[in-house]
């Protein structure tokens, strides 16, 4: 996959931008605080239709007056030669107003210029992100493990996100209902309906998971050789919080979670809450069979988090046949010697990729002489020159 082209309005620090990309490495450079990060954010949002910054779609909106536009709004255009054919994918974010309310944003998404759903564009452009926080998915919370895996299969499986959307519904709902039948006589039959939706639904998560964790357990464990070395070995382990299902097969999948929730029936309506199931799930990572969260060093748990993207490459090639834009922020800056030889080497020879640095020396001149270097400024990202021209 190539991104051609990405234009930017009132996004973040960008009033207007059109940046033409090439293949190979592109490094973006400059000072904090001038808009990289900004650039690699609207091309992982074209990609999975989220910020990986921030859940506040009204951050994405630049601040300050609009003159083309009564309403507030951000628009995010990308260009890209897919496996398909040429593709355009746009996403629009707008503020609602009604009045005696706080504004809200809006998505709007298409695709070719035809209005398509946001389950419709995930990984219409595929991309997969690194940066210095990415250690997190090893000491922060399960949330960020489960959407490590769930941005993963969104971006190569449609139905894999509609399959969320709709669980994500069916807790809710449910959870609504709990709430009803805590302290009244309201028969809890009644849980009967949703508890069919959620195990239908939930199974076929787990499975999914199940499945793409087979393969991933693999290329995470060879990047990690690499990364580490070959003395210390590297397991991702699922554990779902319907603990059974972490052995069973899909066919018993659906007994041992109606099980689960017979067990917990009353703790559920006493507390209001659905228990069990997907959105509970987490990871855990072992090296050598210790539980690197809390025993790994500090490097171990970097060399986890890096032989996990290096992984996610792998795997979403696999699957799909494309290999995803890589995205680098500023992802030398806390590396040692031997992290960052891994990685040059990988950016070395991947079809695309786009780095952020505030110090454009971290990488090394043969790389610097073969890559577009675009230097940023505040609203501005440098128009750029070939490498055979900055060599003459």
């Amino acid at each position: 996959m190539h991104l051609q082209r990405l234009r930017l309005r009132h996004f973040r620090t960008y009033d207007s931008l059109d940046l033409r990309l090439d293949r190979g490495v592109t490094v973006l450079h400059g000072p904090n605080a001038v808009g990289k990060t900004n650039v690699l954010e609207a091309i992982f949002a074209l990609a999975t239709t989220k910020s990986f910054r921030t859940r506040t779609d009204r951050d994405l909106i630049a601040w300050g007056e609009q003159p083309d536009s009564a309403a507030r709004f951000a628009r995010i255009e990308g260009d890209a030669d897919a496996r398909g054919g040429p593709v355009r994918v746009e996403m629009t974010v707008a503020e609602s107003t009604s009045r005696g309310t706080e504004p809200v944003a809006r998505k709007q998404f298409k695709t070719n210029g035809r209005p398509r759903r946001a389950s419709e564009v995930v990984g219409t452009i595929k991309a997969v992100l690194f940066t210095p926080d990415d250690v997190d998915l090893v000491t922060g919370s399960p949330s960020q493990r489960r959407r490590y895996m769930d941005l993963m299969l969104c971006q190569i499986d449609h139905r894999y996100l509609r399959l969320l959307q709709d669980y994500a519904r069916i807790v809710t709902q449910r959870n609504a209902l709990l709430q009803r039948l805590r302290g009244h006589e309201d028969p809890a039959s009644l849980l009967d309906f949703w508890d069919e939706k959620l195990i239908a639904a939930g199974a076929e998560i787990i499975t999914a998971r199940k499945s793409m964790l087979r393969i991933l357990n693999d290329f995470a464990r060879e990047a990690y050789a690499d990364v580490a070395g070959i003395d210390e070995q590297l397991t991702i382990v699922y554990r779902p919080s319907l603990e059974a299902a972490a052995d069973a097969a899909s066919a018993e999948l659906g007994r041992v979670f109606r099980e689960r929730l017979d067990e917990l029936q009353t703790k559920e309506i006493c507390q209001s809450v659905t228990l069990t199931g997907p959105h509970r799930d987490d990871l855990q990572f072992l090296i050598n069979g210790a539980d690197a969260q809390y025993f790994g060093s500090r490097g171990q748990q970097r060399s986890i988090a890096l032989a996990l993207r290096l992984g996610e490459l792998r795997y979403m090639t696999n699957r799909t046949g494309e290999e995803p834009i890589l995205l680098l922020d500023e992802a030398l800056a806390e590396l040692d010697d031997s992290r960052r030889d891994l990685l040059l080497h990988l950016i070395e020879s991947y079809p695309q990729v786009i780095a952020t640095t505030s110090h454009l020396d971290a990488f090394p001149a043969t790389l610097r002489d073969r890559a577009s270097l675009r230097r940023v400024s505040p609203g501005h990202v440098e128009t750029a020159r070939s490498p055979q021209a900055r060599a003459s």
